[in-house]
């Protein structure tokens, strides 16, 4: 009993070090912590406004997994004041989910393009561009998250606040997502 009871005790020590030693060689998981995070914003706030541009879109880690590429972005915006022409786009092979970590917006969301354009992005791959007609309107304010399938448009509103910031994460399953 006494050296059953060590052998099973052996064989349970090796496979939890045998487990250990996967995980290890897998890397684990990917952390990015906030300091990284706001390192990234500022930096891309910097140069967008250095720029006169209306829009930075910082990869923080665009990774593989099994099933495609995973990534996750830091996108600054300057204000934008209500139009008459709500502009958008949609990610043809990308879903998204928007965390607002700075400022506020009204986002649209769904309805229909008009006069559509299809361009393919160096960062995310195909995406079609054009004016929404239609479509849901929500506040966005920090904390706030919108979760956008691919093929949706949307597109931002009005932007009261002089930049929201705000972290998109997308699944990325026909990996058109470069790796970083």
């Amino acid at each position: 009993m006494l050296r059953t009871a060590s052998l099973v005790s052996a064989v349970v020590v090796v496979a939890v070090s045998l487990l250990g030693m996967t995980a290890a060689a897998q890397d684990g998981a990917t952390h990015l912590d906030k300091a990284e995070m706001d390192t990234t914003a500022a930096a891309g706030i910097a140069t967008m406004l250095e720029a006169a541009r209306t829009i930075t879109d910082q990869v923080l880690r665009h990774i593989d997994v099994e099933d495609g590429h995973v990534g996750v972005s830091v996108v600054s915006r300057t204000a934008v004041s209500p139009g008459e022409r709500q502009s958008g786009i949609a990610h043809v092979k990308l879903d998204e989910i928007y965390y607002v970590v700075d400022g506020e917006g009204t986002m649209v969301t769904g309805g229909e393009f008009v006069d559509t354009q299809l361009r393919d992005s160096a960062l995310l791959g195909p995406m079609l561009t054009g004016t929404i007609e239609g479509g849901q309107t929500r506040k966005m304010r920090v904390g706030d998250i919108a979760i956008i399938p691919e093929g949706m448009a949307h597109g931002w509103r009005e932007i009261p606040t002089e930049t929201i910031t705000y972290l998109i994460f997308r699944n990325d399953p026909e990996r058109v997502m470069e790796i970083k």
